[in-house]
């Protein structure tokens, strides 16, 4: 396809949707945007066209914090997700079992005890009740504990009384499991699913976070792979728990696959009782989380991110951990002062309100999960109490303090597809709707979509490249199965993409003449 015009559309300006107006798409970028009779007048006379009837056009999604590498294995692995009862969870075990041969390895994923009527989670014993020939490790929902019987403990030379896992120490035990269930070309496949899957959604850019600390990674060389293959349908900004070696600067990367920057853990999970909070967690006096790091390290860190030219992102859960890399910046940027590319803070979700204002004055950049609302709501009061609650989850207010937030899925943890992010930003409700958290911390459409589109871009200081419908960006481009404008949450969750365009490259949808990503 040499141009597509695409009119008739409901078109997304960024600011408020239009009508009347079209897109010229040529040469990989939006070579016209505007009315029209404009945008006719200035498309060559063999451009192909794509008429609308008033669906929604707006630029592609981005997801701005995924373990997409994870999330693609854990594709083909045991789903534990629907487990209704530790019970469930541990029938569902021995059926895996069943189809394996001994000594493969059950990997299960995705298991929330906080939904389940016992109340806790699976422990060694409990696995080894069921007398299987294969070792077994489950993951939490959140991927910050997991739990392993006598067998995967063994093979993985770790001791465990119970056989739960926090943090890092489950690495060797996650090690010896990729061992025996992927080879490299087996990940490159489910990665390359994976990704058309993400692209399906409308997500034409995705930052990957890699986690080798915690059994996560992301291999650059193998986005890079598809990408000559011509097999990558969406853009790639992957943040890493290492510096690499050589060093590579922030957005180094031909278009396509980029290396973004460093991802710091502060702390784990609140599911898990390991985010850092700054009192005892409601439901545990004794227990208040624990920080992955001292603040030299975190200095450190930053330190040499800045002397490299590498922006971080920061994961912070617990208003303890939010308040080490608040400290830490600080203290940083006091010293070598305010570097080109902003720090990133992922998650923010026990914040206080003098922490939102320190965030504004510090000018970061904030990437949070709308899904998380609907997910923790069971969870999140006996976790924090009445008092925290009151200012947890606050995104909204994050907004009204001017900063810039993006949206993500934290797949594995939630679901890729933004469509119901959007629709968690706008209803905030859970228990099939029944309840509404925090009613006053909702977002209007208009302000839910920079979150996906315009302000992840924003975070990774490219924001004249893509994410708006304007002349010269990228044409990364999603047209919607109807229009949105005006839509309550429930019509947004429902919406699917028809055609997506990645550089003007259509991974989903048919139009004749229109070349398409291969799969």
């Amino acid at each position: 396809m040499n141009s597509l015009l695409i009119a008739g559309g409901t078109l997304w300006n960024g600011n408020k949707f239009t009508r009347g107006e079209a897109l010229l798409l040529a040469g990989g970028v939006i070579a016209a945007a505007g009315p029209e009779k404009d945008v006719r007048a200035a498309a060559p006379a063999s451009c192909a066209e794509l008429r609308l009837s008033g669906e929604s056009v707006l630029p592609g999604v981005t997801d701005g914090h995924i373990h997409l590498t994870t999330w693609a294995k854990q594709r083909s692995l045991l789903d534990l997700s629907s487990a209704r009862s530790q019970a469930e969870a541990l029938a569902m075990v021995r059926a895996e079992s069943e189809k394996l041969p001994p000594g493969r390895w059950v990997r299960g994923w995705g298991y929330n005890e906080s939904r389940w009527p016992e109340g806790r989670s699976v422990t060694k014993d409990d696995l080894d009740g069921l007398g299987i020939p294969n070792p077994v490790l489950l993951q939490r929902v959140c991927t910050h504990l997991n739990v392993a019987d006598s067998k995967a403990l063994a093979l993985s030379g770790l001791e465990s009384a119970d056989g739960v896992l926090p943090e890092r120490d489950a690495i060797p035990a996650l090690r010896a499991m990729e061992r025996n269930v992927f080879s490299r070309s087996a990940v490159k496949k489910a990665l390359k699913d994976a990704l058309f899957e993400l692209a399906s959604h409308g997500v034409t850019c995705a930052h990957p976070c890699g986690a080798d600390d915690y059994g996560m990674e992301e291999d650059l060389s193998l986005y890079g792979e598809l990408r000559d293959e011509g097999s990558l349908p969406l853009r790639i900004f992957t943040y890493h728990d290492r510096h690499t070696y050589p060093v590579l600067p922030s957005g180094l990367g031909d278009g396509w696959v980029h290396y973004q920057g460093l991802k710091i853990y502060l702390d784990g999970s609140l599911g898990g009782r390991t985010a850092a909070l700054s009192a005892p967690y409601s439901d545990d006096p004794w227990e208040e989380g624990c920080l992955n790091w001292a603040d030299g390290d975190v200095l450190e860190l930053l330190r040499e991110a800045r002397r490299r030219g590498v922006q971080t992102m920061l994961h912070a859960i617990g208003d303890r951990g939010l308040d080490q890399g608040l400290r830490c910046i600080g203290a940083v940027d006091g010293e070598s002062g305010v570097p080109a590319l902003r720090d990133r803070i992922n998650h923010v979700m026990v914040c206080r309100p003098d922490q939102r204002r320190r965030l504004a004055s510090l000018g970061l950049f904030c990437d949070i999960q709308p899904a998380f609302v609907p997910s923790d709501m069971n969870m999140a009061e006996s976790r924090l109490g009445r008092e925290r609650l009151s200012w947890a989850y606050g995104w909204r207010s994050l907004l009204d303090e001017g900063l810039v937030i993006s949206a993500s899925s934290d797949a594995p943890v939630e679901s890729v597809n933004p469509w119901l992010s959007v629709r968690h930003l706008l209803d905030r409700a859970g228990n099939g709707g029944r309840d509404v958290f925090r009613p006053e911390e909702r977002f209007s459409l208009e302000e839910a979509l920079p979150l996906f589109t315009s302000n992840p871009w924003q975070a990774i200081g490219r924001g004249t490249f893509s994410g708006r419908l304007a002349s010269g960006y990228a044409a990364d481009v999603t047209v919607l199965d109807r229009d949105i404008s005006g839509a309550d949450g429930s019509v947004v969750g429902e919406a699917s993409p028809l055609f997506v365009f990645a550089g003007g490259i259509l991974s989903k949808g048919e139009l004749d003449g229109v070349s398409r990503f291969s799969r």
